[in-house]
């Protein structure tokens, strides 16, 4: 049996030890949502594609795992 047919993304993406970062888009912005271990979620909206992937970039050399909803 499969173990992952009963976890979801959300469970997966929590047992990631540096955190994770979601990407949306909202209304034609670039809207990252940041989740690290024991903080707060942190949003931010971007104000250009380009800023949208220097912010990617910087999180992704945290270590931190991306996920761009609506990718599927």
């Amino acid at each position: 049996m499969n173990w992952l047919a009963n976890v979801s993304l959300d469970e997966l993406l929590q047992l990631k030890p540096k955190g994770f970062y979601r990407i949306a888009n909202v209304e034609g912005r670039t809207v990252f949502t940041i989740c690290r271990p024991d903080e707060p979620p942190e949003q931010y909206l971007c104000a250009s594609p380009g800023i949208a992937n220097q912010l990617r970039m910087s999180l992704t050399d945290e270590g931190l795992a991306g996920f761009v909803e609506g990718a599927w």
